[in-house]
């Protein structure tokens, strides 16, 4: 099993998660994954007008290393309908990634493999 993420990390990865309009998973179906309701979600990680509890935190932590590591796809029925589902074996979505990187040096490139949905990473903005 894995760790618990701190409470000021988790709010600070899920917030990227969240803001990204490519994540691959809607925010209802990372709500369901979580156990939680999409408005609470919402109210703690994207507009943080809401305290996170340590039940929040723990589920909301075991979803989003799911995800990120590739253990979670996004099933649909016949019907249209889509679910969560858990993989056997998981797959994390990997992408050839270039970028700058602020360095106490200056400006440096940064290439090679990276996680999809691995948020650890600042932006360009951030650093």
């Amino acid at each position: 099993m894995n760790t618990v993420i701190p409470k000021e990390e988790l709010k600070l990865l899920v917030g990227r998660f969240l803001k990204d309009k490519q994540r691959g998973i809607s925010l209802q179906k990372f709500a369901d994954l979580c156990g939680i309701s999409r408005e609470y979600l919402a109210d703690v990680f994207i507009y943080e007008n809401s305290p996170m509890s340590e039940t929040t935190q723990r589920r909301v932590s075991s979803a989003y290393q799911a995800w990120r590591e590739g253990r979670v796809r996004i099933m649909r029925r016949k019907d249209q309908t889509q679910y969560v589902d858990y993989r056997k074996v998981a797959e994390p979505v990997i992408f050839s990634h270039m970028g700058i990187v602020k360095s106490p040096d200056g400006f440096k490139l940064s290439i090679g493999p990276r996680n999809r949905h691995d948020y650890s990473y600042p932006t360009l903005d951030e650093s």
